[in-house]
């Protein structure tokens, strides 16, 4: 099955732990059918054209739920603007659906129709005990009330790991003594990811550091021009095999978002990252903070720029003295079957 976040898969081998149950899945990813993708596609008003193909997958989720067998439904992605039709489905089949939340609450933020789509996903919360919600890391009561779910209908679960990959020393292993350290930028480098600030100040630190080297990972579609003329490594992530190399290639991950987007949601990357074994220094935002300090901590996070020239030497300190340990630790509450406890149970 493809998923829309790769880095969700682990949560395909749940029903490996689960004996008296099963779970089926529902991916967003439908394929389209090729006439209606090229109709769509040519609306010469993008955003049109994709909340149509957005509303086909989510219909086509529902009617996939109505012909599975299993005790329970896992839907990995749902939109909330893209709800009307999809719940009712769900709801249809008398079976126990679990949704995963991922960025919703924030986005209702913003939209209001995705605000009256958090409305109205609260209105099923609250009448069919049998739909449950997934919200990834910490519980969303330090939202304000009016994009809070309903008590009882909220499951809290870590962000799960990403199986295909390891950290890159192995417990009790450090790096060689005159072995450079690489810091990482990586990543779709969009507005609600902002770079520029970041790069200054990681070069003003590797500027004092000579023992520790920049790399930039991204898309090389995506890369802007004014990267072509700094002398930073460039690595290309478009492909996902790419992209985990370059993880596993870093020692350190430097990470910033937008708080208007990412101060109630995980990240993707932060996550891979993680599994790969990278310190990581990130956004202070809630969520955020929870990613890297549960079960263990794995990383820091910044309030302002001012602070990362003390955090970052505090980071290359760490990774020298206690290498990757940690991460062996955090993974453990993070694997298929520590999530599929806390959905049975």
């Amino acid at each position: 099955m493809q998923l829309f976040h790769e880095g969700l898969k682990d949560l395909l081998n749940i029903n490996n732990y689960i004996s008296d149950e099963d779970f089926g899945f529902l991916s967003i990813e439908v394929p389209l059918p090729e006439i209606f993708k090229n109709i769509t596609t040519a609306i010469p008003v993008y955003a049109i054209g994709l909340n149509l193909r957005r509303e086909y997958r989510h219909i086509a989720m529902g009617i996939k739920a109505l012909n599975l067998k299993t005790d329970n439904i896992l839907v990995f992605e749902a939109y909330n603007q893209h709800l009307l039709l999809l719940l009712p489905l769900l709801i249809l089949t008398g079976k126990k659906i679990f949704i995963m939340l991922h960025g919703n609450q924030q986005f209702a933020m913003s939209s209001k129709i995705k605000y009256w789509g958090l409305l109205y996903l609260k209105l099923y919360l609250n009448i069919f005990k049998n739909l449950k919600v997934l919200l990834l890391e910490i519980d969303d009561d330090i939202l304000e009330p009016k994009f809070q779910l309903p008590e009882k209908s909220k499951i809290v679960v870590p962000h799960p790991l990403r199986n295909d990959v390891t950290p890159r020393l192995k417990p009790g292993e450090r790096l060689k003594e005159n072995q450079k350290l690489k810091i990482g930028i990586v990543g779709m480098i969009r507005a609600d990811k902002p770079i520029n600030k970041l790069i200054e100040k990681a070069q003003e630190y590797i500027n004092s550091n000579p023992q520790v080297e920049l790399i930039i990972g991204t898309p090389i579609a995506q890369k802007p021009e004014y990267l072509d003329e700094s002398k930073i490594n460039i690595a290309d992530t478009t492909k996902e095999e790419d992209y985990l190399q370059t993880l596993q290639t870093i020692d350190i991950l430097l990470i910033h978002y937008d708080q208007e987007r990412y101060y109630y949601r995980t990240s993707g990357v932060i996550s891979d990252a993680a599994s790969c074994g990278c310190y990581i220094v990130a956004s202070d935002y809630p969520v955020i903070k929870h990613q890297i300090n549960y079960p263990v901590k794995i990383g820091s996070t910044f309030e302002n720029f001012d602070e990362l020239q003390t955090i970052l030497e505090a980071a290359v300190s760490y990774v020298k003295n206690h290498g990757q340990d940690n991460h062996w630790l955090w993974r453990e509450k993070r694997t298929a079957k520590h999530i599929a406890h806390l959905l049975s149970s």
